[in-house]
């Protein structure tokens, strides 16, 4: 086999490596607590996706409708970075600015070089 056939195979083995680790796999869920700094409220809207390829025919875009919701900044303990969450207009009833919260999330990403918190399950904390 040619040199450099075999240099780009092993190009995209590592690449496909690299983008499972930032993107597929199974991460641990870490649990923290913070704090709701503003809570925004998204209108209902549609989202159009194009089909694309030389073989898409006479398909035409299809629309893709996403529901209003609220979209939260969160202030974890220890941490001044800003989390985002969104969730549907019921499970935001329960929160408000301010209000102390648990949150569950996985970090994705290569931690040296980039990294993002998604935040999987958000639940009021108990008052003392």
């Amino acid at each position: 086999m040619d040199t450099s056939k075999l240099i780009g195979i092993a190009a995209l083995a590592a690449l496909s490596g690299i983008l499972w680790v930032a993107f597929i796999r199974r991460a641990p869920e870490q649990t923290a607590s913070a704090t709701v700094v503003s809570k925004t409220f998204q209108d209902a809207s549609t989202y159009s996706q194009q089909p694309v390829g030389a073989d898409r025919g006479f398909r035409t875009p299809t629309s893709i409708s996403i529901a209003e919701s609220y979209v939260f900044e969160l202030r974890l303990d220890g941490d001044d970075d800003l989390v985002r969450a969104s969730f549907n207009t019921v499970k935001s009833r329960q929160f408000e600015v301010g209000q102390r919260v648990r949150v569950q999330l996985v970090r994705r990403g290569i931690p040296p070089f980039w990294q993002r918190l998604m935040v999987v399950e958000m639940t009021p904390m108990e008052t003392p």
